[in-house]
């Protein structure tokens, strides 16, 4: 990634990473438990949901690989919201709260995909009343929304704790068993060693043999296919 592309970079990413939590903060209040709204996390303000780790570190350490080229992703994550399931209306909206994160994500995706198709295809680029420059940055900026929009919401919903689909596994797979079954005792090992697997996942595995990266290119190739023809 070229260092250009990092600068539209970092307000894609806080935006995206807002978004994602403002609507699991949302659906939890609409599930009944207004704990993140309380602690003013019903928001888009970047500021309140920055982790230092997520958001900071993880960030300059892609951006760092990216200039000595190392290649791989770009990404970050956000302060998790705080829910208290226990004041949700139904126990189903554990699955709802959890995957408002991710639906916002590929609402961003559906949403600069439908934009960049029309313009294309109604021959509305390169902008007629912009400069050129000008124009191929929007462009630049539509693309990094589909692409980091996509890694996000793909990411989230890998069933490991504790990213959002570790609770949807939770709710469908582990919930109707008792505590003595195998797939409690392993959904129990990866409560405690989730993190590291999921950095291993991102850092340590070559982009040409990981399995999400090789996913997440087909979905790009996918929807830059339907763009632009």
């Amino acid at each position: 990634m070229e260092n250009p592309q990092f600068i539209l970079m970092l307000p894609v990413l806080l935006f995206s990473l807002s978004l994602h939590e403002f609507a699991h903060a949302l659906a939890a209040k609409w599930a009944g438990d207004d704990t993140a709204t309380r602690l003013g996390r019903l928001t888009l303000n970047p500021l309140a949901h920055i982790d230092p780790v997520g958001t900071v570190i993880v960030p300059l350490i892609c951006l760092v690989q990216a200039m000595t080229g190392g290649g791989g992703f770009f990404f970050g994550w956000a302060k998790p919201v705080p829910v208290n399931s226990n004041r949700f209306k139904k126990l189903v909206w554990e699955v709802y709260v959890s995957g408002a994160g991710p639906c916002a994500n590929f609402s961003l995706v559906i949403l600069f995909t439908m934009i960049l198709k029309l313009m294309f295809q109604t021959r509305f680029l390169p902008l007629p009343f912009i400069s050129s420059d000008a124009s191929e940055a929007i462009v630049m900026l539509f693309v990094q929304f589909i692409g980091l929009n996509v890694l996000l919401g793909l990411f989230n919903l890998i069933p490991i704790p504790p990213l959002d689909g570790s609770h949807i596994f939770y709710y469908f797979f582990v919930l109707p068993h008792t505590k003595d079954h195998a797939i409690f005792k392993i959904y129990t090992f990866l409560e405690r060693y989730g993190f590291l697997l999921l950095m291993f996942l991102l850092f340590a595995i070559p982009s040409e043999r990981n399995p999400f990266y090789l996913v997440y290119n087909k979905a790009i190739m996918l929807i830059f296919k339907f763009i632009f023809t």
